[in-house]
């Protein structure tokens, strides 16, 4: 079998486990993070970070897969290795803002949702 092939199978696996993985537990989380955050619009944030941390972070780690690769497949694991640095860098930022908004949601003041 191509080694690209089996390269493209093991993330297409892998992405489809973790988006299928990431709807599972939405609702769950969604009310515990209504819960947390006090405000929808605050929840709603939350979700998307977990969601797009859920999925990238496997995601990073199936790009490191190689495949034994002959020399004319060689350009495409260059080419994913790149894009695994790149991907990488984005959730670091992802994390790193994170980590901000986090610490400045501890001490804002929540506001108090409506009854």
């Amino acid at each position: 079998m191509n080694t690209i092939l089996i390269y493209a199978g093991q993330l297409v696996v892998t992405l489809a486990t973790c988006i299928l993985l990431t709807a599972y537990l939405r609702p769950f989380l969604r009310r515990v993070l209504n819960e947390l955050c006090g405000t929808e619009g605050r929840a709603q944030f939350w979700i998307a970070f977990a969601n797009i941390m859920l999925i990238l972070v496997p995601v990073l780690f199936g790009l490191g897969y190689r495949p034994d690769a002959i020399p004319s497949t060689q350009w495409f694991f260059d080419l994913t290795r790149q894009l695994r640095t790149n991907l990488f860098g984005f959730v670091l930022s992802l994390l790193a803002t994170g980590i901000a908004v986090g610490f400045f949601a501890l001490v804002a003041p929540k506001p108090q949702a409506e009854k």
